[in-house]
């Protein structure tokens, strides 16, 4: 693990045991080997993965009720929902990803982690037949495009986290008018991640 997200965990009270660490070093090397073959993160980002999307992805993890069941709706290559299975084994983490290159990866990953706190389910997150208590979301799309749909698999005390950058400002108008139209409340935590991005957590709960 690179310096930089070590100290970056650590300010935010979050520190990793040495197996956790592994962990973590086995899926960065699991995406460079697959960044090869398809699309993982954006060829800009793989030599920068940790200062980027796994300091992204565990940052807002105090967020999440200690044993909670969470979905990662469009998990990609499995950001945020790996590093957070990874950094809390007290939660369980499903996997929702329907485009095969990317399902097929996440079939991988979750198998050579050996993680049981992690499943895949390789189709439309619409699909499901179950329920959450928690969703996280990350680089799918507008939050009130995917709101409504996403609240329909929470459990009645749900929460939906969104992981945005700086540009969501421009949606934040809508959405806390669909908040209220879905009486739902909104919590949001900004954080300047180690690459020097800002990163903003929009938390809405039932």
């Amino acid at each position: 693990m690179k310096e930089e997200l070590k100290r970056f965990l650590s300010e935010r009270g979050i520190e990793l045991s040495s197996d956790q660490v592994k962990l973590l070093d086995f899926y960065r090397m699991l995406i460079l080997d697959w960044s090869e073959r398809i699309n993982i993160v954006s060829k800009g980002d793989v030599e920068r993965l940790e200062e980027i999307h796994f300091a992204d992805s565990i940052a807002p993890q105090s967020l999440i009720p200690e044993g909670s069941k969470v979905a990662d709706w469009g998990s990609g290559g499995g950001l945020p929902g790996i590093p957070l299975a990874i950094a809390r084994p007290d939660i369980h983490v499903t996997l929702i990803e329907s485009r095969h290159n990317k399902a097929a990866f996440l079939n991988k990953a979750s198998k050579e982690l050996g993680l049981k706190n992690l499943a895949l389910f390789p189709e439309r997150g619409e699909r499901l037949d179950e329920s959450f208590e928690v969703i996280t979301v990350r680089a799918v799309g507008r939050i009130k495009e995917l709101l409504p749909l996403i609240a329909s698999y929470l459990e009645a005390k749900g929460m939906t986290l969104f992981y945005k950058g700086t540009d969501v400002d421009s949606e934040m108008d809508e959405a806390k008018k669909l908040s209220e139209r879905m009486a739902l409340s909104i919590r949001q935590e900004e954080v300047v991640l180690p690459s020097g991005r800002t990163s903003k957590y929009i938390l809405f709960c039932k």
